[in-house]
């Protein structure tokens, strides 16, 4: 046993050498903590109060992993790191007193917190860490009394239960956030209120604690850390009540998105419990409602499969929170169950309330429409604002041009094909002087589509080409998977599908790129079509297994039983 007056030298545990002095590292975000590594790899956290090493340990675990938060949170104590902490450290002296204290009686508080990954993840993470702590400047020395005054200042201003909980009724979130950054208690305080069993009072401390939290996690970000570790052991714990904790995760992701917004694939990641299903999509839908790409950038396609669950609150919350995220992909799944009246209750934000889940569909329905129109209003405002400020700018044989093409596009609305193509094949070569490649494959996509209206098939291939290699040198994918899709059409209607192949390869992977589901799987389908034309039957069979996959994630019923029936039917051939 360590006597009262031993002190030790810092050594690191796992290798048993000794350590410099931890230096202050930014950006860090859980706290005043200053780091350190060890020549083994070890990486290591000092907390001068050694009150919150819980917040510290993490802060050492996301630091060795060099900011890679999504790795830090996939990996596994004991399995892929280990740990180790030393307590009773004094930066001032760069000493260890096991008996936590120094020979004036005086307490040591502090404590290093140490992780050390598994060698092949730390041989893809050790060189980024050790620039960052290398490259930092050398810890200055420190006053003596300073350790002793920031313990100090940690020691604020207490307040009690009642008065958060009146601040918390009363909506207060100014009061709050500055009860919280003087009492770090009041975040504690504020979490006990989640389990409130009035449901209106356990919402209402839902959207302050989030809301509290995202004021202050610049400002106290120690604190904030501690509260999700809390909140989301709370939600993977099936022992313990896990009342609001997932909802106010989802708050405080949509308070601070930067800060936070990678744990929104840990809360996705909750969704093999049932029962927290309702309480995912809510707080899903609340990030959406303000972040749609925070979300669409997830695996949230997972959502629907929910809109079949026979619970009818998942059920609506699924809706709800598709429609909060506007989630075009799932339109045609939610439209179908505008007739359903099975009731649930939905807090949308603002209210609790007792709603239909048609109701919420229609609602739903509208907000995906309503952004539909927005965004195509907007472009054609963009649209005719460039076209008036290039025409102003442009040397007169493009002025004339551009009101042939207008004369042409006339002529085409008006059935008469031919005076238009004749139109369009005289500014054709106008604008392809110029160098208006733009305009050449907008006139050449013009032209082949007359020539398919006409019923000249072969005559479209050489004008739509022109244009899809228009579209690939300017690296506008969403044109070049439109100018694929005509080229494949063509291709089909002439039956060389062999000749189509490529093209729906090369269109597959744009869409993944754009994160276009429901074309992804069209295109899956189309491959499979093709392999199975050629034979290939294992290779349809994975392409279609895909496309029926992405299909019934979508809520595309029809089409996914489709591709069940024709897999089936292709699996018994094989066997």
């Amino acid at each position: 046993m360590a006597s009262g007056y031993e002190i030790i030298e810092p050594r690191c545990p796992f290798c048993n050498q000794r350590l410099d002095r931890p230096k202050e590292l930014e950006p860090m975000r859980r706290g005043d903590f200053e780091y350190g590594v060890c020549s083994c790899g070890a990486v290591f956290v000092h907390d001068v109060t050694g009150f919150n090493l819980g917040a510290a340990m993490v802060e050492a675990l996301e630091f060795a992993c060099d900011a890679d938060l999504d790795l830090a949170w996939d990996l596994m104590p004991g399995e892929d790191y280990h740990d180790a902490l030393i307590e009773g450290y004094d930066i001032n002296k760069h000493l260890i007193y096991p008996a936590g204290h120094d020979y004036e009686g005086h307490r040591v508080k502090g404590a290093l917190s140490f992780i050390r990954l598994n060698d092949d993840i730390r041989d893809t993470k050790e060189e980024g860490v050790r620039l960052k702590y290398h490259t930092a400047p050398a810890p200055p020395p420190l006053a003596p009394s300073s350790a002793s005054t920031r313990i100090k200042e940690a020691r604020k201003k207490r307040f009690s239960k009642r008065e958060v909980a009146r601040a918390v009724q009363q909506e207060d979130l100014a009061r709050l956030t500055e009860m919280a950054l003087k009492d770090r208690l009041v975040l504690r305080k504020m979490q006990r209120l989640l389990y409130n069993a009035d449901p209106e009072a356990r919402w209402k401390a839902v959207l302050m604690l989030g809301g509290v939290a995202g004021a202050i996690a610049q400002k106290d970000p120690a604190a904030v850390g501690d509260l999700l570790r809390r909140l989301l052991y709370a939600a993977n714990d099936s022992a313990a009540a896990n009342w609001g904790t997932i909802e106010t995760v989802g708050e405080i992701i949509r308070s601070q998105p930067g800060l936070y917004g990678s744990f929104v694939r840990h809360i996705l990641g909750l969704m093999a419990d049932a029962p927290s299903r309702p309480a995912i999509l809510w707080a899903i839908g609340r990030i959406g409602a303000a972040y749609p790409k925070l979300v669409k950038n997830s695996s949230f396609f997972a959502l629907f499969d929910l809109l079949g669950s026979k619970d009818a609150a998942t059920r609506g919350y699924a809706v709800w929170a598709l429609g909060q995220v506007r989630a075009a992909e799932a339109k045609g799944a939610i439209s179908r169950m505008k007739d359903d009246d099975e009731e649930f209750e939905l807090f949308d934000g603002t209210n609790l309330k007792i709603t239909t889940i048609g109701k919420q569909a229609a609602k739903a329905i509208d907000r995906m429409e309503q952004v539909t129109m927005e965004t195509q209003e907007k472009k054609q405002e963009t649209t005719v604002q460039e076209q008036q400020e290039q025409q102003q700018q442009e040397p007169p044989e493009i002025t004339q041009a551009w009101h042939k093409y207008q004369e042409a596009e006339i002529l085409k609305n008006r059935g008469q094909s031919l005076d238009a193509m004749a139109r369009f094949e005289e500014v054709l070569g106008i604008f392809d002087e110029f160098g208006y490649e733009a305009e050449v494959a907008n006139i050449c996509e013009k032209l082949g589509d007359i020539h398919v209206m006409r019923g000249n098939i072969k005559a479209a291939f050489s004008p739509y080409q022109r244009a899809l290699a228009i579209c690939e040198k300017k690296k506008d994918p969403v044109s070049t998977v439109i100018m694929l899709e005509k080229v494949i059409d063509l291709y089909r209607h002439e039956k060389e599908f062999n000749k189509a192949l490529p093209y729906f390869f090369r269109a597959l992977e744009l869409v993944e790129e754009l994160k276009d589901v429901k074309r992804s799987a069209f295109f899956l389908a189309g491959i499979g079509d093709i392999y199975e034309r050629q034979g290939k039957i294992e290779d349809a069979l994975d392409a279609y297994k895909l496309a029926e996959k992405l299909f019934s994630n979508m809520g595309a019923k029809e089409k996914a039983k489709t591709l069940q029936d024709g897999i089936a039917v292709l699996e018994k051939r094989l066997s």
